[in-house]
């Protein structure tokens, strides 16, 4: 009696229910059947290269997931080739990201791959409930899956069919990614969008360069990525259509609307990091999922906020977790209320928030120095409680500044070594250290900001120099000095952007008329007029805009010239340059 005979009584029927799968060749039901160390107990769903099945290891006593290759495919050598190759692959990576695999297996003629079983739903289905999800989630998904996607593009990997299908959830937040390399068509490395009857993958979330036919590699993975995210994010595909070839010609030719178009309180960033996601030409789209992940990290505080955990309700039965592509076999008939999106706004300091300001703001967050290693940990955004860790101002704008510059013994000698003995190139994580190492040393590291706020300034960094301001408002705003220089750097932030108005009204009405006391501010906001005054003289600006400028430069000048010749009437008001 063979293996397959001896997991049921049924089994002396016909065990083998051959049938179609939707002209994707024939399946099988292997339920109540063993598969050699596995109890098939019963059918998850189908998909392009087979079934899957939730099946029990007998020996380790766990559920596992069971996806068993098409016997159709069992005669052609590439399919089964890749299918054991690629799956030893991923089984390699060992990823929390990303669904592990256990073996693979062959028992009488049945080809298999044991994988983890995922206890929650898959992304396609939760959207099909809630609609758009809010900022929060939707950032907790877009890392995590960057993190996943980045991890396989490291050792080669590529997906070829990500879509929310194949975003698998946790009850706990935790994201997995199925079908690693274990979904890719040889066939189709070859196909012409104008072949007939040809079935291209999932077109609303393909690639130009896979639509095509064309040769692909990571990029075309974070593209998919992208139409996930712009899907998670608007409630739907950017591109929709009444045929699979219209979808997929859309994805090479139309270029689809805003995000903002969808949602307004999307963050102008991360609506043009999606947006560059899914640009066309691979060479215009991130070139690896690191400098989408340090992008994405800029936005982080000011989408992020707690979140409840998701009921069970939400995220369904396990049976939902589907380790694939394949079409659930059953779905929740209760109707869930969407959860309308919330509008996520910017702490008031007493700033008057352009577009442009905001815009500005938002490209900010935190930018982890540890990037990696933070980003590869498994995030619970969806749990009860959950917090954030508590990190000081401006230590990300320097990725391993622990490691390029030496500890000093006091905050003043750390200090006096990022504005003297600094080596060139290193001086904006001396700046960053003086903070890191001396988080106490208050008078130091305010200084110090005023130093790191300098430094982007002239180095035109405005969307860090935002993001640095809108820090400082955040953690520091009882401080009269903070509250400066945030009014500063805001100024500052206008001026590159080109919005002289902006910098005239902000100093007119909120920073010369309380007269900064503070030398170094004073020196700051200098060199903000003056870089004002330098993209005015090009031209293209009311004539009167110069001379207001030119107005609160004098007062500038004065003011200085006044602040060096009197001592200092507190710590507070001791700058330095």
């Amino acid at each position: 009696m063979s293996q397959l005979e001896k997991g049921s009584p049924e089994s002396k029927q016909d065990t083998l229910a051959w049938g179609d799968s939707g002209g994707q060749g024939a399946f099988r039901d292997l339920t109540g059947k063993m598969l050699g160390d596995f109890h098939v107990e019963r059918m998850l769903g189908r998909g392009g290269m087979g079934e899957v099945y939730l099946a029990r290891q007998i020996s380790l006593n766990r559920q596992v997931a069971l996806k068993v290759l098409r016997p159709d495919l069992l005669t052609k050598e590439t399919y089964l080739k890749r299918f054991e190759a690629e799956a030893t692959a991923v089984a390699k990576l060992n990823h929390p990201n990303i669904v592990h695999i256990y073996t693979l297996g062959s028992v009488d003629g049945v080809r298999f791959i044991a994988m983890e079983y995922v206890q929650g739903t898959n992304l396609r289905d939760y959207l099909a409930k809630k609609g758009a999800l809010e900022l929060p989630l939707a950032y907790s998904i877009m890392r995590q899956a960057g993190v996943a996607v980045g991890a396989a593009g490291e050792i080669g990997l590529v997906h070829r069919d990500i879509k929310p299908e194949n975003l698998l959830l946790t009850r706990k937040g935790q994201v997995k990614i199925a079908d690693f390399g274990l979904c890719r068509d040889l066939d189709a490395e070859h196909m012409q969008l104008t072949q007939p009857g040809v079935t291209m993958g999932t077109p609303l979330y393909m690639s130009p360069e896979q639509a095509q036919g064309q040769p692909t590699d990571h990029r075309s993975d974070l593209y998919s990525l992208g139409v996930t995210f712009y899907h998670m994010l608007a409630g739907q595909p950017p591109f929709k259509g009444d045929s699979p070839l219209s979808i997929a010609l859309k994805q090479v030719k139309d270029v689809p609307v805003s995000l903002s178009v969808h949602r307004p309180e999307i963050p102008a960033e991360l609506d043009r990091m999606v947006m560059r996601l899914i640009a066309k030409e691979p060479a215009d789209r991130y070139q690896s999922a690191a400098d989408m992940l340090r992008d994405l990290a800029r936005v982080k505080e000011v989408i992020h906020a707690p979140t409840l955990a998701v009921p069970a309700a939400d995220v369904g039965p396990p049976a939902d977790a589907v380790n694939g592509s394949p079409t659930s076999q059953s779905r929740s008939q209760t109707t869930t209320t969407r959860t309308p999106s919330r509008t996520w706004t910017l702490p008031s300091v007493g700033l008057r928030l352009s577009p442009k300001l905001i815009a500005g703001l938002v490209l900010g967050g935190l930018f982890a120095g540890a990037l990696v290693g933070w980003l590869t940990r498994p995030e619970d955004l969806l749990s009860a409680g959950a917090k954030e860790p508590d990190a000081r101002p401006a230590l990300w704008l320097v990725s391993g500044w622990r490691e390029t510059v030496p500890r000093l013994n006091s905050p003043e000698e750390q200090y006096h070594y990022a504005q003297v003995a600094a080596p060139r190139g290193d001086e904006e994580a001396a700046w960053v250290a003086v903070l890191g190492y001396f988080p106490g040393a208050r008078d130091w590291s305010s200084r110090a900001y005023t130093q790191l706020a300098r430094w982007l300034l002239r180095h035109h960094d405005r969307d860090r120099l935002g993001a640095l301001g809108h820090e400082i408002v955040r953690s520091q705003k009882s401080q009269t000095h903070e509250k400066e220089l945030a009014e500063i750097i805001a100024a500052g932030v206008e001026a590159l952007d080109g919005d002289h108005e902006g910098v005239i009204r902000d100093f007119n009405e909120k920073l010369l008329p309380h007269s900064l006391i503070d030398p170094a501010l004073m020196e700051l906001s200098l060199e903000v007029v003056l870089q004002a005054s330098k993209t005015a003289s090009r031209g293209g600006v009311p004539s009167s805009t110069l001379p207001k400028l030119r107005e609160i430069q004098n007062k500038l000048v004065a003011e200085l010239l006044q602040a060096e010749t009197r001592p200092p009437t507190s710590k507070a008001a001791e700058g330095e340059s």
